[in-house]
């Protein structure tokens, strides 16, 4: 092996003498090095994005006003800030995201070539989620699987006073540095009980998205990511879904009316509007009168879900205004084909399953 003199050229490629680059400190190695000053550039990248880009930043984010005038205060920070970190890496202005941008500008700038091509890896970087599968007795690093994709990084933790543990879930940005990957800037944790609801909740979210590439999920998607995250409940809409005619729609919005209005619980509505639509995506049902399909559809769910009482078909029949035989042969046709689906709903409802998810959502 070759020695290095303190006078040589450092071999991390920086120009500088040895002494004055990577051997002022004979336990630090070339790799801690580049990390820390990679940690350094994250943050100076939010910063010039903040500076920069301030209306551009609060232009994104006005489209959704709505939901951060609802936010608790305790909630507000947190949006405002991991929103921002999503539009500076995900959300093009100009042709480019702002994190493309500063890595265009500033890149070519770092001394160290290895810097200078991790940073061209950062122009990747999109928001994810993932579970954390080791943490480091020093608590220093730790390892994380990504959800979508079951790629394992190991990262990097900064955060002194974060109670991260194998099991836990974290959602955020990972920024590449070198052997290991670091957050940008931080990230969010939620305890190992939740973790593989959430985890679900997440997935389930991307199936219904429509998008096939988790990253062009996460990149268009992130505010109702986030909004589930933090809320641990996803308020699913007719709307969400691709309908292969008006008709398919129309029952799942008059469902979705129906239900609301005799106060099921929105987890209750979206399994209903997902068994509909795989139902539809299977049989590409032609509707001449919805209202069969509507009833149908009830019938199906208060049979799964008997919390709010069940109705009879004769009494959907008065209600829908078609006959408690129509009802009778499109419910044996939705059964039929979401035979596997509805029983494994039923086997949560028998095992309570169901019951305790709801009581952790409210």
């Amino acid at each position: 092996m070759k020695v290095i003199g303190r006078n040589d050229q450092c071999i991390c490629g920086s120009g500088k003498k040895y002494k004055k680059c990577c051997g002022r400190s004979a336990v630090v190695s070339i790799d801690q090095v580049v990390e820390n000053e990679l940690n350094d550039i994250q943050h100076d990248m939010f910063q010039y994005a903040l500076h920069l880009y301030e209306e551009f930043l609060d232009d994104v984010l006005d489209e959704y006003a709505d939901i951060f005038e609802e936010l608790p205060d305790d909630v507000y920070d947190l949006f405002s800030f991991f929103s921002r970190v999503w539009v500076i890496s995900s959300i093009p202005a100009d042709g480019k995201t702002i994190l493309e941008e500063y890595v265009d500008i500033y890149g070519p700038k770092c001394s160290r070539p290895r810097t200078r091509d991790l940073l061209q890896k950062w122009k990747a970087a999109r928001p994810s989620a993932y579970t954390v599968t080791e943490v480091d007795e020093r608590r220093t690093y730790m390892k994380v699987r990504d959800i979508f994709t079951d790629v394992e990084h190991r990262v990097r933790i900064y955060e002194t006073e974060t109670g991260v543990e194998a099991g836990y879930f974290v959602f955020g940005t990972l920024l590449p540095a070198g052997a290991n990957s670091i957050f940008f800037p931080t990230f969010l944790e939620l305890p190992t009980q939740f973790a593989g609801d959430m985890r679900k909740m997440i997935l389930d979210l991307f199936e219904k998205s429509g998008e096939t590439n988790p990253v062009d999920f996460m990149s268009h998607d992130f505010i109702n990511v986030f909004m589930v995250f933090m809320f641990g409940k996803d308020s699913v809409s007719a709307e969400d879904y691709e309908w292969k005619s008006p008709k398919q729609q129309e029952v799942a919005e008059m469902f979705q009316v129906r239900m609301k209005e005799y106060d099921y619980e929105e987890e209750i509505i979206g399994i209903g509007l997902t068994l509909w639509h795989k139902y539809c995506v299977r049989k590409n049902p032609r509707i001449i009168k919805t209202g069969i399909y509507e009833a149908a559809l009830v019938y199906m769910i208060e049979m799964i879900y008997p919390y709010e009482g069940t109705s009879t078909q004769e009494e959907l029949a008065e209600e829908f205004d078609v006959s408690p035989s129509s009802i009778s042969v499109k419910f044996k046709e939705l059964e039929k084909v979401l035979q596997e689906e509805i029983a494994k709903y039923e086997a949560l409802v028998d095992a309570d399953e169901f019951e305790d998810d709801l009581l952790w959502e409210e």
